[in-house]
Parts: structure tokens; C-alpha cells; sequence
């Protein structure tokens, strides 16, 4: 039986140089621009690297098989870089839920508006 040797010429050179550089340079924040910069050469060859996963989805479909490797561990491997090397900006409702936390003042009483409807509760019934 002859054994067939998967040719890994497309996405794994990539990829080892991703790790490789993240691995060198990384300082271990995962706060967004912290540990790599952002458009710097790593967001930039991560970039480059989730486009051609893209690529090859639409091509090959979900379930496809890039150099022996399953699609969704690609996707986990590169999204495992971009989260720890603080490439992944903040979700835009997760910022805006903190702002409000912090600006919501609902329980606070206003006493211009508070009202005492049994002292003029004789009144309303004409009593």
C-alpha cells in the first residue's frame, strides 16, 4: 500500500511564520494594541492568513481538509493568535454596556417629582 505525503505548501508555511513570530515577540496582554500593534506586521500576516481560510471556505466548504488539517483547527489556531497577541479591538456593545453601567443613575431619587398620593388622596375623591 503506498502512502501519499500531504504537501504542506500553502497555508502551514504561513502559519509557522505566524507562530513563530508571535511566539518571539509576544509580552503576554491580551488588551487590544498592547502586545502587537495594531496594522503591524502580525495583524497585518493574520489578516492575510484569515482571508485565504475565507478563500478556501468558499471554494471547499466548512468541512474542507487544507494539508491534513482540518478547517475549523486552522480557524481555531489563528483566532487562538489574534485573541492573545491583543489583535481583537473590544466588541463595540461591550463598551457602550460598561458606559451605561457607569451613567446609570435610574435608582437615584429625584425629589422635585416625588409625589405623596395618600396626604392627597381626600382630594381626589372630593372628600
Amino acid at each position: 500500500m503506498k502512502v501519499m505525503k500531504v504537501e504542506k505548501s500553502v497555508l502551514t508555511p504561513k502559519w509557522q511564520e505566524i507562530k513563530a513570530m508571535f511566539e518571539s515577540n509576544t509580552n503576554g496582554s491580551k488588551e487590544y494594541g498592547e502586545n502587537f500593534p495594531i496594522d503591524g506586521e502580525l495583524d497585518e500576516l493574520t489578516q492575510h492568513f484569515i482571508g485565504m481560510l475565507g478563500a478556501i471556505t468558499l471554494k471547499q466548504g466548512f468541512d474542507a481538509v487544507v494539508e491534513g488539517v482540518k478547517m475549523d483547527l486552522w480557524k481555531e489556531r489563528i483566532w487562538s493568535v489574534v485573541e492573545n497577541a491583543g489583535l481583537l479591538p473590544n466588541i463595540a456593545w461591550k463598551d457602550e454596556l460598561e458606559i451605561e453601567e457607569v451613567n446609570d443613575t435610574w435608582e437615584e431619587v429625584d425629589n422635585e417629582f416625588d409625589y405623596d398620593i395618600e396626604k392627597f388622596e381626600n382630594e381626589a375623591y372630593g372628600l
